[in-house]
């Protein structure tokens, strides 16, 4: 019985990882919508073509780091769920687990405070780290490792676009619930991605009341400048 419900447990979390690797990661940090990619107009002058050549190399260092942290939740799915069906409990004790566990959840409250434009992320750790307390709880020693273990690649990819968003100059945030990101600096431009509220925003260049910015994901698009915000001094 506790043989079979390890396997369950185990091809769960495979069906899981497949349906993630499938819908994502297709939307920008902070976004509601499909993301396009960054495509730099038929008009544009040399300046904003290298804006939109850099946002393009940032986007794809974006997604092969999601495809890296996908691979390795997969990678340890199929040691699982090889472990259940050899019938072994796997290397791991009721300590590691506790201990994989706690790590998870300090990094996450940490990092969290650091990304609050990435609360759709950080709530599916959280909801990874409830479901490896769950398996913890019912001796499910080799799934509850597993959960934490995803949860902290979650943490590290929000904790490395903190990092990289640290080190824009000047950026801004976002300072309205939704923003429309367009393709041009005009209202009548079509809606690129409706940006959420304290995303933050490289800003390349201004036009008027527009702003030509780039998105943590990469994503070049215009937003209407007054709807944007200095970021808060540090305390």
């Amino acid at each position: 019985m506790f043989a079979s419900m390890h396997r369950r447990a185990a091809w769960l979390a495979v069906l899981g990882l497949a349906a993630e690797g499938c819908a994502g990661p297709g939307l920008l940090p902070g976004s509601s919508g499909s993301d396009p990619g960054p495509v730099a107009p038929a008009s544009s002058g040399p300046d904003e073509v290298e804006v939109y050549r850099r946002a393009e190399a940032e986007r794809i260092e974006f997604f092969e780091r999601e495809i890296a942290r996908l691979r390795d939740d997969l990678a340890k799915a199929e040691a699982s769920i090889v472990a259940m069906e050899s019938g072994l409990r796997g290397s791991q004790s009721r300590a590691d687990a506790v201990s994989a566990l706690a790590e998870a959840r300090i990094a996450l409250d940490r990092v969290s405070r650091t990304v609050p434009w990435r609360r759709d992320r950080v709530e599916e750790a959280r909801a990874k780290l409830d479901e490896a307390q769950r398996q913890m709880e019912a001796d499910h020693i080799g799934s509850a490792v597993f959960f934490a273990s995803r949860a902290q690649g979650i943490t590290e990819a929000l904790a490395h676009e903190a990092e990289l968003v640290a080190g824009w100059p000047g950026r801004r945030l976002v300072g309205a619930p939704r923003v429309n990101l367009r393709a041009g600096p005009s209202r009548e431009q079509p809606v690129l991605a409706v940006l959420l509220e304290e995303t933050p925003l490289l800003l390349e260049r201004n036009e008027a009341e527009w702003a030509l910015v780039r998105t943590p994901a990469g994503q070049v698009g215009w937003v209407h400048a007054p709807l944007l915000e200095n970021p808060k001094p540090e305390i």
